[in-house]
């Protein structure tokens, strides 16, 4: 450990030095009264630490050498005075000798602090902090709760070992030479801390600097790699037991709130995570644990699609199919397919209508045949469980939950979410982009554009006239609240007591830095979702036709995993693409009013790294 605690230097106290072939020793007057007593002792492993390491060439042993020079420094009676005091029985109670050590302690720090400035102590804590350095850039990852926890107990250890180690001398003491050697011990460690922690700190910089120069190269790829996925097994072992805790918790004992459970990547229906949960906090209403605990089985057992893959060779255009689970957890019996009149079911003629708009959207704007761009049926299941209040695609259909009596929501079957739900399918089958932090909120992003355009394009609507609501008419009228979010202006779309406030950022000052809904999906797509609002505005006409064009293209162009500025700058790239030089500056501009600089490399938001005593840890790494 760092020598925040140096040696016992007992140069301090006793003085050699050999003239004319004598030896000669003399303890220095500020010798504190505990050394005295021990060369009274006359301990031959004493003595020859009062002999630096020296040897002897004089006549006699060591510990008689020693015992002359205490006879001669001190009275007889006076050392029989100092080593009664030094036998003393500590005091009898724990209480005592604990907070005895504490306030000896302090009063030691200022000493603590002068023994800390030893030269003597540079070298082997700028090497113990690089070697520290190296350790955690190495090992340790730069974010997540396991990386932090071994963070955490790494700094823990060399902070608290020292003090548990004066405690416990202190707590086990029989005598006051040992309370006194525990209040050195306390008063020198947390005297010496600050000078410890600036030496060692500077050693783990450039341990961890050098480190990070090495992980960087393509030999290192590999490693770098396993280390990641190995932190985030546990990260996800964690996240899954702090939800289970936490939900098991409030079911059970009705204290804080519910956490949704979901595996990295899955996606949780079109209402967010923290919605469900705040509803069931505030109402106790089982209805939301119940959809709680439903989604996250739904979302476990998602059948995604690689990016290309359809599910059969037949080209059906496209072909619509509505199901009725009535009430039941299944894909239900046929209720209307495609060229089939209305059925007078106005969620099951609905949903029909609405599938078209969306199919209408994707084939006529974008060229698109159908879902996977193979022309695959589109299925939707409507009246979907009993107690689920959500509606999704799970990765071959859509589903929609029914609300009940008691429930804010008044219906789940809106153009706009079927248009979100239906575009996380084409988002699936075109780029599978990755669903989790900034990637996810892009993913969010791009499913709210594809509801909002299949709207405004249902209304005729310019991008001026639109509302860029989403969800626009999901809530009862007793609920204060527009719609489940706003393009326009995020965090706004809903204030009431029963749902909470919408929580969506607007610009990247605010960005939400959460580990829950897959890394912020749902709150940090409020960003990007006002930066294509404003920029449709100042392209003015319809948003559903330029404005579309260069975000479809902007996003197969962008990957798997973009970050926002990544995905800014392919807009722009696509707005050249497309013939639209136009749309350059608009779009930087758009961007810009959100906090978001196009670029290529710039690989997302810096999170804050585990840190170790005066900056030891992992440096500041990019986190997407």
């Amino acid at each position: 450990m760092l020598n925040v605690i140096p040696p016992l230097d007992m140069s301090r106290y006793v003085s050699y030095s050999a003239i004319g072939g004598a030896n000669e020793y003399e303890i220095k007057r500020q010798a504190p009264w505990f050394v005295v007593v021990l060369a009274c002792r006359v301990d031959k492993a004493f003595a020859e630490m009062l002999n630096m390491g020296q040897n002897d060439a004089g006549d006699g042993s060591k510990a008689a050498r020693v015992q002359e020079i205490i006879d001669h420094q001190v009275s007889n009676e006076s050392r029989q005075h100092l080593l009664a005091d030094a036998l003393a029985p500590a005091p009898s109670a724990l209480s005592d000798r604990l907070w005895d050590n504490t306030v000896n302690g302090i009063k030691k720090v200022p000493d603590g602090f002068v023994h800390s400035l030893d030269p003597r102590n540079i070298m082997p804590n700028l090497a113990i902090g690089a070697t520290i350095g190296v350790a955690t850039k190495a090992f340790l990852p730069a974010t997540g709760p396991a990386g932090k926890v071994a963070a955490g107990a790494l700094g823990a250890w060399f902070v608290g070992k020292p003090l548990v180690e004066s405690y416990w001398q202190a707590g086990t003491a029989t005598n006051m030479l040992q309370m006194d050697l525990a209040s050195t011990h306390l008063g020198d460690m947390v005297g010496g801390l600050p000078v410890a922690a600036v030496e060692g700190g500077i050693g783990a910089k450039l341990g961890s600097m050098g480190t990070a120069r090495l992980l960087s190269t393509k030999a290192a790829e590999p490693f770098v790699n396993w280390r990641d996925n190995q932190w985030a097994k546990l990260d996800t072992k964690y996240d899954g037991a702090n939800a289970t805790i936490r939900t098991a918790a409030f079911e059970q004992l009705g204290v804080g709130s519910p956490l949704m459970k979901l595996e990295p990547g899955h996606r949780a229906g079109v209402i967010p995570p923290y919605l469900l949960e705040t509803l069931a906090k505030n109402t106790k209403d089982k209805v939301w644990t119940d959809t709680i605990h439903k989604t996250e089985s739904l979302a476990a057992n998602l059948k995604p699609k690689q990016p290309g893959e359809g599910f059969v060779q037949v080209d059906y255009k496209g072909a619509r199919e509505v199901f009725d689970a009535k009430g039941t957890e299944s894909v239900g019996t046929r209720a209307r397919v495609e060229g089939e009149a209305k059925t007078g079911n106005a969620d099951v003629d609905n949903v029909y209508d609405f599938t078209g708009d969306v199919r209408g959207f994707y084939t006529d704007v974008h060229g698109r045949n159908s879902i996977d761009g193979k022309g695959m049926k589109m299925r939707s299941t409507t009246n979907y469980g009993q107690n689920y209040e959500n509606a999704f695609w799970d990765g071959e259909g859509m589903f929609y939950g029914k609300p009940g009596a008691q429930s804010p929501f008044k219906t789940f079957v809106l153009r706009d979410i079927t248009g979100h739900e239906i575009t996380h399918g084409v988002t699936e089958f075109e780029s599978k982009l990755v669903y989790r932090n900034q990637p996810g909120a892009l993913n969010e992003h791009i499913s709210d554009v594809g509801g909002a355009l299949v709207e405004q394009r249902a209304r005729g609507q310019n991008a001026n006239e639109a509302s860029w609501l989403v969800g626009e008419g999901i809530w009862k009228d007793n609920v204060n609240g527009r719609a489940l979010r706003d393009m326009k202006r995020p965090g706004t779309a809903y204030d009431d007591a029963a749902i909470g406030k919408d929580p969506q950022p607007a610009h990247m000052k605010d960005y939400n830095h959460t580990r829950g809904d897959n890394g912020g999906v749902h709150y940090n797509s409020g960003i990007p979702n006002r930066a294509f609002a404003l920029f449709a505005e100042s392209m003015g006409g319809k948003a559903y036709e330029t404005p579309a064009k260069i975000w479809y293209d902007a996003r197969k162009a962008a990957g798997s995993s973009p970050s926002f500025a990544q995905f800014a700058f392919e807009t722009v790239e696509s707005a050249k693409r497309l013939g639209h030089p136009d749309a350059v500056a608009k779009l930087e501009q758009a961007w810009g009013d959100v906090g978001i600089k196009p670029s290529k490399t710039d690989t997302g938001v810096t999170d804050a790294a585990p840190v170790v005593l005066g900056g030891v840890g992992a440096d500041n790494l990019l986190q997407k």
